[in-house]
């Protein structure tokens, strides 16, 4: 073999070894990050970031009267934006809301449809498998809905009902596990959204409907059946809230969290929560403000 041939003989080979190389290091990356870039990267080349949000979830998440995307969680992902763009040194950052089913968020945000969820998802280590939370944004827990007139009110007289729960949720495995806990038997639906899970206890398709207590009492302030309906006063779990950010991308995640710190130690967090929750008449319990207080951690 002459020069040239062992020359395109070695580059061939080099390119052979780089190639198994860099599909073993591929093969090794999260799933999450192979299918999206880093968030900051996507956002200083395209000048937007991507929020998914919901749009039945008052008052974290939902349309407003003039056809908008509000509310609580949005509020704090706005001021993620604002965070991301000052950091970034952008002049300017559209921000864009899309919305996302309950079941399909974890997916959206993973596969780079969004680059972060603002809904009302619930941190647990099961998720954290594929993507990753901010600070806490919220703590609330599982609490039934139903009608006034059915003498059914709380969880431990669930025996031969049939009850409502949005499909994919946390709220879905809480229930699961309550039943399985107290022995108790039960009819479980599985819902796409609130509003279908509403619409079936009014019509009395279902005897109950299970979801978040913070999310209950939303419903049932715009609900125009609110004088038939009744909630629980036990709560089956607990449920912490956070921002769902993509998974093995800390540098967006402490831009998220600087922000959210920052709001949790002024009195920003006060204002929001008056302008979301005061609307139904709900005062922060000691715990919650515990949680923001601990939260406002220092730079």
């Amino acid at each position: 073999m002459n020069q040239v041939g062992k020359s395109q003989g070695n580059s061939s080979m080099r390119s052979t070894v780089a190639g198994i190389v860099l599909a073993v290091w591929a093969a090794m990356l999260p799933q999450s990050l192979l299918a999206r870039g880093p968030v900051l990267d996507t956002v200083r080349e395209s000048g937007r970031i991507v929020f998914g949000y919901s749009e039945d979830a008052p008052p974290f998440s939902f349309i407003d009267k003039a056809g908008k995307p509000a509310g609580y969680s949005l509020d704090l992902c706005r001021a993620v934006a604002e965070q991301v763009r000052r950091e970034l040194k952008l002049p300017k950052l559209n921000i864009v809301f899309v919305a996302v089913e309950s079941a399909d968020r974890i997916n959206a945000l993973a596969n780079g449809r969004v680059d972060m969820d603002c809904s009302t998802t619930t941190q647990t280590l099961g998720r954290m498998e594929r993507v990753d939370f901010t600070l806490m944004t919220f703590v609330t827990g599982v609490s039934m809905l139903s009608l006034r007139d059915s003498g059914f009110r709380e969880p431990s007289q669930i025996e031969g009902k049939k009850v409502a729960v949005i499909a994919g949720t946390t709220t879905e495995d809480v229930l699961n596990q309550y039943l399985t806990d107290t022995k108790l038997s039960a009819q479980i639906v599985s819902v796409g959204s609130l509003t279908t899970g509403m619409g079936m206890l009014a019509e009395g398709s279902v005897d109950g409907f299970f979801s978040d207590r913070a999310l209950l009492i939303g419903q049932i302030m715009q609900s125009p059946v609110r004088d038939r309906l009744q909630i629980s006063e036990d709560m089956i779990s607990f449920e912490p809230y956070a921002l769902m950010v993509p998974r093995e991308d800390a540098d967006f995640r402490l831009v998220a969290n600087r922000a959210l710190a920052q709001i949790y130690g002024s009195e920003q967090i006060g204002v929001l929560y008056r302008k979301w929750f005061g609307l139904v008449g709900s005062r922060p319990s000691s715990l919650l403000i515990s949680v923001f207080r601990l939260q406002a951690l220092p730079e």
